[in-house]
């Protein structure tokens, strides 16, 4: 009878520890996916579409929050606001095209972008952009989309830009996905702790995920042909990255966009006059908020 009376105990204690492993591992589980859809934002991704000559943008229309800043979508997959296609009488429009940069991506908060600081009653700055975005995307939305009654160009380019072309291969979920997880935790497992785990292959620098082109600055003429056609300003911003302000050096992606720029005869602007390399930069080529806020004082010195 002892004997027995301990095998059920010894089998009610197995079910015991089963339940609670089985409990703490389901708290743990929900305590992490609760943890990275709530206090990091995940789970919500900007989503991205391809499109047969653009190669891909933004889906329009959305308006989330991740890792705590607000980033949003308009119809025209633009990050601004929702607009009408045409301007109000009492204000002008301006756009702005560029990558990642222009584009702040889910580390900028809306209300931190260049384009929404400077937009007023008088004026409103479009923020057409997508990471990776070089020219040939540029003027293929444009040639899509139109100018939504813009009087005025800005186009935000940087060095490597100049041999940016698109490829229209498949989009890789884990840089531009195009559908949301199931779970954040599962977001965080496949798509950033791989990052940070041994063996990784992590890239030295954000510039080695564009392709090796030769330069090739035909679409950059024709975007800026293709506005002047319309009676609209352009103006070109040149962005460095934070290395070549380091070593003073021009990169020879820029040399030659100013050198398309000035057989355009159109505006040029240098941001090396307004971001400062210590402490406006987020990465060697992305800005921080700061520096958001001094592309913005760049962009007012288009003299428009």
């Amino acid at each position: 009878m002892a004997l027995r009376a301990e095998r059920q105990r010894g089998g009610t204690d197995r079910v015991v520890a089963a339940v609670v492993i089985l409990g703490v591992s389901f708290l743990s589980l929900a305590g992490g996916e609760l943890f990275c859809r709530y206090y990091l934002g995940l789970g919500t991704p900007p989503l991205s579409i391809p499109h047969p000559t653009i190669e891909y943008l933004f889906a329009p229309d959305q308006d989330l929050f991740r890792f705590g800043n607000r980033v949003a979508y308009n119809h025209w997959s633009m990050r601004s606001e929702q607009i009408t296609e045409t301007r109000q009488a009492a204000q002008a429009r301006t756009m702005v095209v560029g990558d990642s940069v222009l584009n702040g991506g889910s580390l900028t908060d809306q209300s931190k972008l260049a384009t929404t600081m400077l937009t007023n009653s008088k004026m409103l700055y479009m923020n057409v952009s997508a990471g990776s975005w070089g020219p040939a995307n540029e003027l293929a939305y444009l040639r899509t989309y139109g100018f939504f009654d813009a009087g005025r160009l800005i186009i935000l380019i940087s060095g490597h830009d100049a041999s940016d072309l698109p490829t229209f291969t498949a989009l890789d979920p884990n840089v531009l996905p195009q559908r949301r997880p199931w779970l954040a935790l599962d977001e965080a497992l496949r798509r950033y702790m791989p990052r940070y785990l041994p063996g990784h292959t992590a890239k030295a620098s954000i510039l080695d995920e564009f392709p090796k082109h030769a330069i090739d600055l035909s679409p950059l003429r024709e975007m800026i042909e293709l506005a002047k056609n319309k009676g609209i300003a352009v103006c070109v911003v040149l962005h460095h990255t934070r290395s070549d302000r380091r070593a003073k050096t021009m990169h020879a992606g820029l040399l030659a966009i100013i050198t398309v720029a000035e057989e355009q005869k159109v505006t040029v602007v240098d941001d090396a006059g307004f971001l400062d390399p210590t402490t406006s930069y987020l990465d060697d080529i992305h800005v921080n908020d700061k520096g958001q806020g001094e592309e913005a004082k760049a962009f007012l010195t288009c003299g428009y």
